[in-house]
């Protein structure tokens, strides 16, 4: 199950559109949404033969087969569900408008980075600030509880473990260098907060 078809199941936007045919559905599975890339664990989903499975463990699972995909295929997937998004929003008299905050960090990389200049300068700085947004709900979800070195620490190593998983590509489109990654492992094993006065400066 691929992120796109994620997205599709879990948007209350898309049911009531008499719109949408088939190759219209297509796109707005791939692009459009309302909810957040990993959403409440405590929402239940099920399949068609009705065993249970966790939301999360269906974003997990979507984001891994994006991971998997050549990053020049992803990013004509993308385009051209862009595409027959615009044109289905247009046909119906609706504003052309795209939700990224539901797409992959490696989905949301390939329009940022625009290897092959299939993205507008508007679309690039949506998505980015979509990959952006990202980072700061991890943050604020880790330290929820207060702001104390246990929270830094875990969030720290949460980093660590993310760059580590990050193709080269979604670490370029982030900004996160190998110095990053060395700062927050610091974090880590010395309880040092320079990562922190990275991320502030």
């Amino acid at each position: 199950m691929s992120l796109w078809s994620y997205i599709s199941g879990n948007s209350s936007s898309q049911s009531g559109s008499s719109y949408i045919n088939s190759t219209v559905s297509a796109a707005l599975a791939r692009i459009q949404g309302t909810g957040s890339v990993v959403p409440d664990a405590s929402t239940p989903a099920t399949s068609d033969t009705g065993v249970s499975i966790s939301a999360n463990a269906q974003a997990a699972a979507a984001v891994a087969e994006d991971n998997k995909k050549d990053f020049g295929d992803l990013a004509r997937e993308i385009r051209s569900s862009l595409d027959t998004l615009y044109a289905a929003e247009k046909a119906a008299g609706k504003p052309q408008t795209v939700n990224f905050a539901n797409l992959s960090g490696r989905a949301l990389s390939a329009v940022v980075l625009d290897e092959g200049n299939q993205f507008t300068p508007a679309e690039q700085h949506q998505a980015k600030a979509a990959l952006d947004q990202q980072t700061r709900d991890a943050f604020a979800s880790a330290t929820q509880g207060g702001m104390s070195m246990g929270s830094l620490t875990s969030y720290s190593e949460s980093l660590v473990t993310q760059y580590d998983a990050m193709s080269a590509e979604e670490r370029k489109a982030r900004g996160w260098t190998p110095a990053f990654r060395d700062n927050a492992a610091k974090v880590v094993s010395e309880g040092s907060l320079s990562l922190f006065d990275q991320m502030e400066g």
